[in-house]
């Protein structure tokens, strides 16, 4: 025989789930809801390092302007010229490598007449370079010397680095890291709680300034002076980094 229960039973067995819903209860058989995690308190902190390093690398640039009546004279003279210097390089024991050939130019030279009209061509200029990289600061002075000496005019671009730079960047990098966790340490005591973790690291592109002369116009010496050395002194160069850390923290 089936069983009937009483209609008010029925009514109660129905809205029990609904009533236990609102209490904030569970209903029996329904899954239990997951805790909702209170968020984390976090702490943002930036920190830069500097330090200083010696160079031991230099470049630079020696020019070549020479002036002819034709383009061809202008050109003839300015290969001589360069001839000599990329000679004397090698006798110095700079490697091809190191040494480079830019801003080749031949270009006509013009008078203008006072009273206006159509300008004639006086002559032409030949422009050339000669880039080298030197991986011992010593040599530097020896160069410029016997680049002048040989023929160039002009000494463009002077610049110093490091070898060494990106072990540097990478040992300003630690510190600063170090420096941002010891600062969200004392921020998080401060406020009652603890770092508990680290979210996010970040870090810019580092500032690594090389010690560079702008050009110079050097008149070309006789050797009865080239036995003076031009002197060099190249500093020390900073590498700057900084790092922004989000660490999380609790009570």
């Amino acid at each position: 025989m089936r069983r009937v229960l009483p209609l008010t039973l029925l009514a109660i067995a129905t809205a029990l789930p609904t009533w236990l819903s609102a209490q904030g209860a569970t209903p029996p058989g329904a899954p239990r809801p997951h805790p909702v995690p209170m968020p984390q308190g976090q702490i943002v902190v930036s920190a830069t390092e500097e330090v200083e390093v010696t160079p031991d690398r230099a470049g630079l640039t020696l020019a070549i302007e020479t002036r002819a009546r034709t383009a061809a004279q202008a050109g003839s003279d300015n290969a001589r010229i360069q001839t000599a210097i990329l000679d004397t390089l090698a006798k110095l024991g700079v490697p091809a490598a190191q040494i480079q050939t830019v801003g080749v130019s031949v270009q006509p030279e013009y008078e203008y007449p006072s009273q206006g009209g159509r300008p004639t061509i006086t002559g032409y200029v030949a422009r050339n370079g000669v880039r080298v990289e030197l991986r011992r600061i010593t040599l530097v002075g020896t160069v410029i010397d016997a680049g002048l000496a040989k023929g160039a005019n002009q000494v463009d671009g002077l610049h110093f680095f490091a070898s060494t730079t990106e072990q540097v960047r990478r040992d300003a990098l630690r510190a600063a890291v170090q420096r941002a966790r010891r600062d969200a340490d004392a921020m998080a005591m401060a406020a009652g709680g603890m770092i508990t973790g680290v979210i996010e690291l970040t870090t810019g592109a580092p500032v690594t300034p090389q010690m560079e002369f702008g050009p110079q116009l050097m008149m070309a010496r006789g050797a009865a002076v080239a036995d003076t050395l031009t002197p060099i002194e190249a500093g020390t160069i900073k590498v700057v980094v900084t790092v922004t850390a989000r660490f999380s923290y609790g009570g």
